[in-house]
This record gives structure tokens, sequence and C-alpha cells, in this order.
């Protein structure tokens, strides 16, 4: 094997190597979320939050916390969550911006997902809950965060 043969030999790795290198870097540039796509992400969190908001409070009447403060205050926690949504989505497409709206709307489904696992409500609220907590982790996520689900 002459020099020039052992060069080449060399360059063609260093190819494979790049390409191989290149391709490791391409999927996170394609999990970025635009402007658009986040906007489209926060109107079906809207959505989803306002359907799970009637299917809760239709469950939450038949629950162990019927007829109690702690009804008022599930419900109440519910509403404002919706509300929460409903902002951050305003806010976003005014300013393609959610910092305080997302950092509520993340506390907010924390505390209902806390409440969820220690009162359960039915496969109805479940199924709607988790259209819910799945939008809000894309939304962490586009935003650079962790799950607001993740045990603390």
């Amino acid at each position: 094997m002459n020099h020039n043969d052992r060069g080449l030999r060399g360059f063609g790795v260093l190819a494979v190597l790049l390409v191989v290198f290149a391709s490791t870097l391409q999927p996170s540039a394609q999990t970025r979320l635009s402007d658009k796509d986040v906007e489209k992400v926060m109107g079906n969190l809207k959505d989803d939050a306002g359907k799970f908001r009637s299917s809760f409070n239709s469950a939450v009447g038949k629950s162990a916390l019927r007829n109690t403060d702690q009804e008022k205050q599930a419900k109440s926690l519910v509403e404002r969550f919706q509300k929460q949504t409903e902002d951050m989505l305003k806010h976003f497409k005014d300013n393609k911006a959610a910092d305080t709206d997302l950092k509520n709307a993340r506390d907010s489904a924390a505390d209902i997902d806390r409440l969820l696992s220690t009162t359960p409500m039915g496969s109805g609220v479940e199924d709607n809950w988790n259209k819910v907590k799945g939008g809000m982790e894309n939304i962490s996520r586009a935003f650079g965060m962790d799950s607001p689900f993740a045990a603390k």
C-alpha cells in the first residue's frame, strides 16, 4: 500500500466519522418546536383543560370529596388551571413568551396530579388528564424544562 492509499483510507474514515457525528445532532434539531407549533400545542392544551375540567367537575361530585371544603378547593384548583392555560396561550400569541404563565400552570398541574393520585375520579377523568399531562410535558420541553410531574 502506498502513501496515497493510506491518506485516502484515513480521509474515508474521517468522512464516515463526520457523517455519524452529524446524524447524532439532527434529532435534537428536529424536536425543537417552532413558535407556530408551540402555539398549536398550547391551543390543544387549553381545549384539553376545558374537557378535563368538565369531566372532573362531574366526577368530583360523586367522589369521596363530595360536599366537603376539599371539593370546593379541588374545583377551584382545576378552574384556575384552565384559566392559566388560556392566559398562557394569549400571552404567547402576544409576545412569544410564557414565563410566569407557564410556571403557574406547571405548579397547578402538579397539584392536580397529586390530587388525582390520592383521589381516583374514574377512567374518563384519568383519560382527559393524561391528554393534559402530555400537553404540559410537550410545552415544558419546548421551553427547556423537565416534566412538571417528575418526582421531587
